[in-house]
């Protein structure tokens, strides 16, 4: 095989490997800051199972998607929706995870792969900075 096709099979399959390893959240992300600007409690919660671990002061968990919308502007807050715009995800063995600091504590949102295909948000966690 020459140097020429070395190289491009190489190119190629480097190209391969890599799109390989894209799970589709860098396109699902920007959608979901989307949703959380605009304030669209169905969006955020598509694809979320529930209950869901919610803690945020003497909250623990939101039953239901309906829950979580009815609940929307007292369990999503303005720190969030600020983190959400913010903040760069990380990748953990889970999905993602973002964190903040807020009301004296550190607060994490986790978003894992949804069954249908694209991520979720799974849950939020509260505990000291």
């Amino acid at each position: 095989m020459s140097a020429f096709w070395r190289i491009a099979l190489s190119s190629f399959l480097l190209a391969s490997g890599a799109r390989a390893g894209d799970d589709g959240f860098a396109r699902w992300w920007p959608q979901f800051q989307t949703a959380v600007k605009s304030g669209d409690a169905r969006a955020i919660s598509a694809d979320s199972k529930f209950p869901m671990q919610w803690e945020l002061g003497p909250v623990r968990q939101v039953q239901s998607q309906a829950e979580f919308i009815a609940r929307f502007h007292k369990l999503f807050t303005a720190d969030m929706t600020r983190a959400v715009a913010a903040e760069k995800p990380v990748r953990i063995p889970e999905g993602y995870m973002i964190t903040w600091h807020a009301r004296g504590n550190e607060y994490a949102f986790y978003f894992h792969a949804a069954a249908g295909g694209g991520f979720a948000l799974a849950g939020l966690s509260e505990g000291p900075p």
